[in-house]
């Protein structure tokens, strides 16, 4: 049998055996930091676990304005349309993330105590931030490039080596400490060194490959494609990050840690919704483009069903999920995983609703809600947190994400109206918003019942049995979303 499946892996077409490696890398990075979560809330303090996860988040933002994402959507674009010299794009986008690194780098010295103050960095830190950026996204050239040119067994060894390194070495680096450094700057130096190390090869490499520093017409087309969709990637960034930034503006490290482990713990579910609609977008791009729309409906029902059960489920084994992740010092925690938890699930309702604006190229209205969600987080972040605390994040981010669908809601109706289609075909609203609701008085109900594990836990088996007994179903749903092997392969 495994001969059978090694005959049969070996027929497939280069483009489907890169497609299952890169799958397999991105799950497994999700897959080592949730693994190492529980090890580095044990061997770092409250405070110092804090400093990592601030630090994160200002690197996240960062990174976002000091490269304008150069290495995202736009060179995705540019590998696709300057097919015939990638290896001359790829190093041409190199320079021009020097140049932006230099350029920064100097705007920071200039002011080099007003950005450690603002940012509550020192300036170690700070430089390894600035280099740490710089060569992150000369990695991330090389991987994409990679993606293009079908080398999956290079870029799953890399992957694996650069993945699982970087907390390796953290851990390390902090038994090892006998000088006094904090290991919250010690575990930031371990993973930064990585990135560099690694980033400054590729960076190497590329450049002898071509030495294209500049390119006037490669460089016009990533600041004109990325400026464009900055304002949206700043939102998405602003929502993910803002509110730990915001928390130890105002309560300090401790409960940044805190918030950040919660915020961990209720996102996993996101991988598993972002496979859904990987999943889903194909089949239904496929419905839209032959104009048939059977079937639509109630798969969207289906998934969105999918959806509040996998939610439910986390908000029941919140403080099982903590106590594991953390340990005790990190319990308080708890109390913020059922609201974020419930934001992962409207991030899926309005995706599914993206998915249409994008196919007929309404790609203002995501960014008009995305823009209008991460400021409305802002504001209520400044006014909520000093006065409830940590907690107030996950409700702030509830609304920030609750007010997003409600813009996407607004948008798909004047979709479906500009493109003369009926949006009940489409989307069963009245179900998803009673599924909504109901989803929401359970994530309130399991609150009151953490103190009580014996019927969170009877419930929580209640739900496994009805998912036993309606299995079928859910392996219908699966089946009718698979691409055709012949789609994969083109």
């Amino acid at each position: 049998m495994v001969k059978q499946l090694f005959n049969k892996y070996k027929s497939l077409p280069a483009p489907v055996k890169a497609a299952f490696f890169f799958v397999f890398c991105g799950a497994f990075k999700d897959a080592v930091d949730v693994i190492v979560t529980p090890v580095f809330t044990r061997i770092l303090t409250v405070e110092e676990y804090g400093l990592f996860n601030v630090y994160n988040s200002w690197y996240q933002v960062l990174r976002l304005i000091v490269s304008l994402s150069i290495y995202a959507e736009g060179f995705n674009v540019g590998m696709a349309r300057y097919g015939d010299d990638r290896e001359g794009f790829t190093s041409s986008q190199q320079g021009l993330m020097t140049t932006m690194f230099l350029v920064w780098g100097s705007v920071y010295f200039i002011w080099k105590d007003t950005w450690n103050d603002m940012l509550g960095l020192n300036s170690t830190l700070m430089l390894f931030m600035l280099f740490q950026i710089m060569f992150s996204v000369m990695y991330t050239f090389w991987y994409q490039k990679t993606k293009y040119t079908y080398k999956y067994v290079a870029l799953t060894a890399v992957t694996l080596i650069y993945t699982v390194l970087q907390p390796l070495l953290g851990i390390l680096l902090i038994k090892l400490n006998t000088y006094g450094i904090n290991n919250g700057e010690l575990r930031i130096y371990a993973g930064v060194g990585v990135q560099i190390f690694f980033g400054f090869i590729f960076f190497v490499i590329q450049f002898i490959k071509s030495r294209k520093f500049y390119c006037k017409e490669y460089w016009k087309f990533a600041l004109k494609t990325n400026i464009v969709l900055l304002p949206h990637f700043m939102s998405q960034i602003i929502l993910n990050q803002t509110d730990k930034i915001m928390i130890n503006m105002f309560e300090g490290k401790a409960p940044t840690a805190i918030y950040s482990v919660a915020h961990s713990a209720a996102f996993l579910i996101l991988v598993i919704f972002t496979n859904l609609n990987s999943a889903f977008i194909p089949w239904l791009y496929e419905k839209l483009k032959k104009d048939n729309y059977d079937g639509i409906k109630s798969v969207i029902t289906g998934l969105v069903l999918v959806a509040a059960t996998a939610t439910i489920i986390i908000v029941i084994a919140a403080p099982e999920a903590m106590l594991i992740l953390a340990g005790k010092e990190y319990a308080e925690g708890v109390w913020v995983i059922p609201p974020l938890a419930f934001s992962v699930f409207l991030i899926f309702i309005y995706t599914l609703l993206a998915n249409f604006e994008l196919y007929y190229s309404r790609n203002s209205f995501v960014l008009i809600a995305s823009v209008v969600g991460a400021i409305l987080n802002i504001v209520l972040n400044y006014f909520l947190i000093p006065v409830f605390g940590f907690v107030a994040a996950g409700y702030t981010t509830v609304i920030g994400y609750f007010a997003i669908c409600m813009c996407h809601a607004v948008f798909i109706h004047i979709t479906c109206k500009k493109e003369g289609l009926q949006l009940k075909e489409l989307f069963d609203t009245k179900v998803v918003i009673l599924i909504s609701v109901v989803l929401a008085g359970i994530c309130a109900v399991m609150m009151l019942l953490y103190n009580t594990t014996y019927a969170r836990y009877i419930i929580l088996l209640a739900i496994l049995i009805v998912l036993f007994i309606k299995r079928k179903t859910l392996i219908s749903l699966i089946k009718r979303l698979k691409v055709k092997k012949s789609a994969e392969s083109e």
